[in-house]
């Protein structure tokens, strides 16, 4: 054999090796879980929602889920497990669609037998997508797919490798393991909150005021079914024995003004009932709001923008939810959005925002 066809063939042998070896690696430390949990010892990182929360729901030992946008984030699975005598797991997904959180949800049913409890909440901004919205597109689909082939983009990926490379180095130096699911996703010491950042956020004097509140329509109406059938009531009548812990999401008294300048507060109040309604007859669906608490609602140092809140009132709301405060029944329902839609259609916004030295 020639020279060049013996150096031909020890190159190609040696490519073989190094992919075999990379791809060895990759399926044993498995830095976004996709083949397994992790190892005990590795010192894995909760960092990146799209591309690990299908393997968490997959491979993780829990019976309990928070899961929704990124209203969702700063909430602490300690704190639930404490409340609930469960063992939690949080995959929130910072802009995500109804679909998309359930579309992880069903991944999870399907994958955990042992699941009782999903702590989800529902945006109010998310009340009139249709039902298949997905925002985001640039899906690392071959995480969430059975197609073994197309796993060369996982295994071979620059900055997946690192991520495994980076597990593998925290183990050699002193084993530790960075996990917590309280701290995964959690913004809340890397915020400004108060009047200041909301108002740096709040643009008030840019927002076209409409000349009167709009209706809801009809389309409006049939688009909002549609989406809380196929994305949240769907899979609440397929597993009764897992009960389902939703709450609307309590955005601050700068969102409701932003919708009534708008003239889309009547329409929401609209869509929040009819969504109650469509809610209310599951057994195993208890839903909450908070729009009753209006010291928390036009107290903007619990915000850092028109709509995210501080973890302290995510951990409010898991207290809430244990005692039974906010929860919405057959029995109290009708007065509640009676009284949250007179309280926020007639409030003096001009007033409170001159005061708060919003413009």
């Amino acid at each position: 054999m020639r020279a060049g066809a013996k150096w031909m063939v020890r190159f190609i042998s040696l490519f073989i090796l190094i992919l075999l070896v990379v791809g060895v690696l990759m399926v044993v430390v498995d830095p976004y879980f996709h083949y397994h949990k992790p190892l005990p010892g590795l010192s894995y990182t909760l960092d990146n929602q799209r591309y690990q929360n299908n393997g968490i729901v997959k491979h993780f030992d829990y019976d309990a889920i928070i899961t929704g946008s990124s209203m969702t984030e700063c909430f602490k699975t300690s704190e639930l497990d404490q409340l609930f005598g469960v063992n939690a797991v949080k995959v929130p997904y910072s802009g995500g669609s109804y679909k998309e959180v359930n579309d992880n949800l069903m991944v999870a049913t399907e994958s955990n037998p042992d699941i009782k409890m999903v702590v989800r909440c529902l945006d109010g901004v998310r009340f009139f997508n249709t039902k298949d919205e997905m925002d985001y597109t640039d899906y690392p689909t071959y995480l969430y797919d059975d197609i073994w082939y197309n796993d060369v983009s996982y295994l071979y990926n620059k900055s997946i490798l690192m991520a495994a490379l980076q597990n593998l180095i925290g183990f050699n130096s002193d084993g530790r393991i960075e996990m917590s699911f309280d701290e995964y996703c959690n913004w809340n010491d890397d915020h400004a909150f108060g009047v200041e950042a909301v108002d740096a956020y709040y643009a008030r004097n840019t927002v076209v005021k409409a000349q009167e509140q709009q209706a809801i329509t009809q389309q409006e109406y049939d688009t909002i079914k549609g989406n809380m059938e196929q994305n949240v009531i769907a899979l609440a009548k397929e597993h009764p024995e897992i009960d389902f812990y939703l709450y609307i999401s309590p955005y601050s008294i700068c969102f409701m003004d932003y919708w009534h300048l708008e003239g889309r507060l009547e329409k929401y109040f609209a869509a929040e009932k009819y969504i109650i309604e469509l809610l209310l007859p599951y057994e195993n669906i208890h839903l909450f709001s908070f729009y009753t608490e209006y010291d928390t609602i036009c107290d903007l140092s619990n915000y850092r923008d028109v709509a995210h809140h501080n973890e302290d009132l995510n951990s409010q709301i898991l207290v809430w939810m244990k005692e039974g405060h906010g929860q919405l029944t057959e029995e109290n329902y009708e007065a509640y959005c009676e009284e949250v839609r007179d309280f926020y259609m007639n409030f003096d916004y001009d007033s409170y925002m001159e005061q708060q030295g919003i413009d």
